[in-house]
């Protein structure tokens, strides 16, 4: 738990519930170019997050190896 406390800031529980909410209201038969933009936007964000929760891991790894070792 304690990568996903360094992986995340307090903003991005906000971030997701916005995203949640727009998710569940979007009319997905008649998408306008801004909410295409928004989708690109949340889809980039996810992929940052899953970057940074990695390298926040390997770094964690290497401090135990580190310690251990």
């Amino acid at each position: 738990m304690e990568i996903f406390k360094k992986a995340f800031d307090k903003f991005d529980g906000l971030i997701i519930l916005a995203a949640v909410f727009l998710f569940i209201h979007f009319d997905y038969a008649n998408l306008s170019t801004l909410d295409k933009v928004y989708i690109a936007s949340f889809a980039f964000w996810t992929v940052t997050k899953f970057i940074r929760l990695y390298i926040v891991y390997k770094n964690e790894s290497q401090r135990d190896k580190s310690k251990k070792g």
